[in-house]
């Protein structure tokens, strides 16, 4: 009893993070489809940073935008620049969007005109939505597969004796 319960935290832990994975990944996917659509409005880059991340693991690097745009009579400070848009190793890929974005660059600021908000600089699905979502897909079936086969391996020969008809068992 005490492993069966074990394996279902353990196994619906692993199942949480992929479906949040999926989650985060598709509402980055709705997102940025809908920026297409969106309203620009006039914006400014108010700083711009070249982040390198070093740990065990290796090193990431990421651009950090920040940028003012007045969608409504309201100034805005938005930080987004592509839905699902994170770090990755990809040093050359990361340093070509932090020299496109200096401070002081005029660029087309995306709003939601039913959040204003909710802006970005990009739209469009990118490498890191389809890296989250392929990802997640994967973690999501290999964790169902591997609690699959613990499960099939606990049920016994019940199934299989059921369907059996036995005329004696000469004992």
């Amino acid at each position: 009893m005490g492993g069966s319960v074990f394996l279902t935290l353990f196994f619906g832990l692993f199942l949480a993070i992929g479906l949040a994975m999926l989650g985060w990944g598709g509402r980055s996917y709705y997102y940025s489809q809908q920026a297409a659509h969106w309203p620009t409005a006039p914006g400014e880059v108010t700083a711009s940073d070249f982040r390198v991340n070093s740990d065990s693991d290796g090193t990431t690097y990421e651009a950090k935008i920040e940028y003012r745009y007045n969608p409504d009579g309201y100034e805005r400070t938005g930080k987004t620049i592509a839905f699902g848009y994170t770090g990755s190793s990809g040093q050359q890929f990361h340093r070509e969007i932090y020299e496109a974005l200096p401070v002081g660059a005029q660029v087309a600021v995306r709003y939601d005109p039913s959040s204003p908000d909710r802006a970005t600089l990009s739209h469009g699905v990118n490498k890191s939505i389809l890296f989250i979502l392929i990802f997640g897909a994967v973690w999501t079936f290999f964790t169902v597969g591997i609690a699959s086969i613990f499960l099939l391996s606990e049920s016994g020969a019940g199934g299989l004796l059921d369907n059996m008809l036995i005329y004696s068992t000469g004992r």
